[in-house]
């Protein structure tokens, strides 16, 4: 994976130097939340019981239910949806709204399937996956046995909680959701792994890439990690205070989504931090297009890109219908997107606003975990440069009392 940058930008050398030396310095900082800066370690030793039931799942089942919110579903999401699920199971995921007609359609997408379930929660007050684990509990006893339960149903939440005493009374495997981790950390644990294995998505090379890059980042402050957070936040004096993640390939918007949570929840706080935001090219660039080349120069750009993004689909020869596009003949839809693609960095570089470029060789498992690892880190790192913990989120926490109060918790 590569990492350039295009437009308006600041000699990164001493704070990219810092970023190292806060790296280094976070477990001084931070005790309880840092599990997820060794891949290996984030799992647990659970690699191989992930591996043995998917493909026990993958046996018997068609789909999988993975009830979960925020960053218990988002990771893995990213993965499975820009994958596919050809090899594996299909994938509902539900927990993640309080919508009655969302649950409704869910159930209906179960009916007449073989379905297991994976219930991710570490915090089992947390009302969205909570209430939903109820609802499909409920619509799965009443077409299942408890034998056949035990085996359909993984639980994965913090050891000594109900979720686990639950998982004992009713014979289902407990994968711990490791305590060292907060969710939005969760990638490479079996919080993530689970559904992408079930999905029949390669974990070991998703796990691969995460480490490389974990090796990266630990052997040097020269890697894209650092980088990127050392360029965000030098911009950000400058008044470049809202970041937006984009893409000429669609199956990246489910990052996005990770991403953006990522660094919102991580950064928002006491007043500071730069906005994620993110739109999907070149869609987007007919509704948000001309907001970013005219608008105030206080947005970021984060492209990513591919360098080969797996499709064959060249213009078709038409000569008769006379329809103006007669240029195109011959050419592949690849290099059309992306001519598009370096003309929009061009256009939005040229006229001020501060592009960053991440190139990964194509959308594989490889890349999600090379992507996913990075991320994390620069966020680390980033947040104590913006001098807040990157590691909580009272914010959250704020909106949730105020909603048990009305519930009459």
């Amino acid at each position: 994976m590569k990492l350039h940058f295009h437009g308006p930008a600041a000699d990164l050398h001493a704070m990219t130097a810092q970023c190292s030396t806060l790296w280094r310095k976070l477990p001084e900082c931070y005790e309880g939340v840092l599990g997820w800066l060794d891949c290996t370690a984030a799992t647990e030793g659970y690699v191989q019981a992930v591996k043995e039931k998917a493909a026990q799942w993958r046996s018997f089942a068609d789909t999988l239910v993975v009830v979960g919110v925020g960053g218990s579903n988002q990771a893995a999401r990213g993965v499975i949806d820009a994958l596919g699920t050809e090899n594996g199971l299909e994938i509902v995921w539900a927990g993640n709204t309080l919508s009655a007609w969302e649950l409704q359609k869910i159930l209906e997408r179960l009916k007449g399937k073989s379905v297991v379930m994976h219930v991710i929660a570490k915090n089992f007050e947390t009302l969205e996956p909570g209430s939903h684990y109820r609802v499909l509990r409920n619509w799965m006893e009443g077409r299942y046995d408890a034998r056949e339960m035990a085996r359909r149903v993984v639980l994965t939440g913090t050891e000594g909680s109900r979720l686990h005493e639950m998982a004992k009374e009713r014979g289902h495997l407990f994968l711990p959701f490791p305590k060292p981790i907060g969710g939005r950390y969760t990638a490479f644990t079996v919080v993530g792994l689970l559904p992408i294995a079930a999905a029949g998505l390669d974990i070991d090379r998703y796990l691969q890439g995460g480490l490389d890059m974990q090796s990266l980042v630990n052997n040097g402050e020269d890697n894209p990690a650092f980088r990127y957070a050392a360029w965000r936040n030098a911009m950000l004096p400058n008044g470049f205070d809202t970041e937006m993640l984009v893409s000429f390939e669609p199956r990246f918007e489910r990052l996005a989504r990770w991403w953006r949570q990522l660094f919102g929840e991580s950064e928002g706080k006491d007043g500071k931090g730069i906005f994620p935001a993110y739109s999907m090219y070149s869609e987007d660039l007919h509704s948000i297009g001309q907001y970013v080349q005219g608008g105030p120069r206080r947005l970021l750009e984060t492209f990513i890109s591919v360098q080969d993004d797996g499709g064959n689909m060249p213009v078709p020869l038409d000569r008769t219908s006379r329809d103006g596009f007669d240029y195109l003949e011959g050419r592949d839809f690849t290099f059309i997107n992306r001519a598009a693609e370096a003309a929009t960095l061009k256009a939005h570089s040229e006229g001020g606003v501060p592009c960053a470029v991440f190139t990964v060789d194509k959308v594989d498992e490889y890349a999600f975990g090379q992507l996913y690892y990075a991320f994390m880190a620069a966020c680390a790192v980033s947040g104590r440069l913006l001098g807040v913990n990157p590691f909580d989120q009272e914010g959250v926490e704020a909106y949730k009392r105020s909603m048990f109060a009305i519930l009459g918790k």
